[in-house]
């Protein structure tokens, strides 16, 4: 073999990992947005959850007037369409979805060179170098733990930030990017490392007495397939391969094992959205999440787990809409809380509830912290509401700092509560 024809072959083997080209199959896709007015309509749009229909949901409705949004391929619009006149669902088309993309041709050299801006998506690579550089920086403030690898061997670093990590207190632990596609949930993970870090008022109040653990990605190699090519960019679940069928990934937010697959996901390998695994903690990415709560099971007082999009601040039971737990009162109001906070700050009220109050899901972190490892407080936050999954860089500026008025709120509510005791 030339050397030539070496160069040529390693350049197509790598255009295969990644995708070089920038054909998106979802240029022929339409958004279908319905807006169901009334319990009998939310309930009818579960006929389109069907796998015949070969649509996938991008969001469910929590209320009403809120909408489900479909991803809908060439030649099944249609069908969607009359569905909707059918059961008198009001709905609204965003055609050739796929052009509204943005281009992933734009990263490495001018971003390297100016550093690392809170304010952009950033690389896996990036982000663990920001990581490590925070704590090289500042030894008595971050410390940057190893907890393992992800299924395609990416190392996965839970960020711990205290004024004195070993002083017993209470810990607020937040995830982000369980779901590959939803990229503002990293932003904001790590928006929350900067801002606690590198703020001195945030040093004063929201460090004093409670620490702070951040896993910012938890689903890597999902996460950098989704940047990868067009084509992949609404990837959701893990990367891991099936071994009975040519699928890969599980979604991560139904594979913890609490009340694991009793609702809302599906047995399907292949299936694109919710297959939950074929166990519990089939994934190691979750196995990761499971025994950072497992080991601080004591401390730990708040847990959020950060997806988008919607705007809606949920918590358990996620597994059932038939009940909620006889805590939900302090769950809520916290909620409410958090949300003032958010609204004061310019930003969108949360729409707060609990999880399955619209459509049960089994499988979900938040249930499994709070019914398993006994977290007093558990949220599942949905950022942003609008732009779908493809939330504008430009917009990070304006919504992260609004957000984080809410995290002050959560942080003064753990403290107010559990500053002082011993788990």
């Amino acid at each position: 073999m030339t050397c030539r024809s070496i160069i040529l072959f390693g350049v197509l083997a790598l255009c295969w990992q990644v995708g070089c080209k920038e054909s998106n199959k979802y240029d022929s896709y339409t958004l279908i947005r319905l807006f169901p007015s009334d319990s009998s309509q939310i309930e009818a749009v579960k006929y389109l959850e069907e796998p015949q229909h070969q649509v996938e949901f991008l969001k469910r409705s929590r209320g009403f007037n809120d909408s489900t949004d479909i991803l809908v391929p060439q030649g099944r619009a249609q069908l969607v369409e009359d569905f909707a006149k059918s059961e008198n669902i009001q709905y609204d088309l965003k055609p050739n979805y796929g052009r509204s993309f943005e281009s992933l041709e734009r990263i490495p050299r001018r971003r390297v060179l100016r550093g690392f801006n809170v304010y952009e998506y950033h690389s896996y690579a990036a982000i663990l170098d920001f990581i490590d550089t925070l704590a090289n920086r500042y030894p008595n403030l971050v410390e940057a733990q190893n907890i393992g690898t992800s299924f395609q061997g990416r190392r996965m670093k839970l960020v711990k930030i205290s004024q004195d990590h070993n002083a017993g207190n209470p810990i607020i632990f937040i995830d982000a990017g369980i779901h590959a596609r939803e990229w503002v949930a990293p932003a904001m993970a790590l928006y929350l490392i900067h801002r606690l870090v590198n703020d001195p008022e945030a040093r004063k109040k929201e460090l004093s007495g409670v620490d702070w653990y951040i896993l910012p990605v938890v689903n890597p190699d999902g996460y950098e397939f989704t940047r990868a090519s067009k084509s992949n960019r609404m990837w959701r679940k893990t990367r891991s391969k099936s071994k009975a069928y040519d699928c890969f990934g599980v979604d991560g937010n139904r594979n913890y094992g609490f009340k694991w697959a009793v609702s809302g996901v599906s047995t399907n390998p292949c299936d694109k959205e919710t297959y939950a695994g074929p166990k519990p903690f089939s994934e190691p990415e979750t196995q990761m999440v499971r025994n950072i709560m497992m080991d601080n099971a004591k401390r730990i007082k708040l847990y959020v787990s950060l997806h988008s999009y919607g705007q809606y601040l949920v918590y358990p039971w996620g597994y059932t809409g038939d009940f909620v737990p006889k805590e939900w009162k302090k769950l809520d109001a916290l909620a409410r809380q958090v949300s003032d906070a958010v609204e004061g700050a310019g930003g969108r009220p949360f729409r707060v509830m609990s999880a399955g109050q619209w459509y049960p899901a089994a499988g979900g972190s938040d249930d499994f912290a709070f019914g398993a490892v006994g977290v007093p407080y558990s949220y599942t936050m949905e950022l942003t509401d609008g732009h779908e999954f493809l939330f504008p860089e430009y917009l990070l500026r304006l919504v992260l700092p609004q957000f984080y008025e809410g995290f002050k709120a959560f942080g003064a509510q753990i403290k107010k509560e559990f500053h002082g005791s011993r788990g």
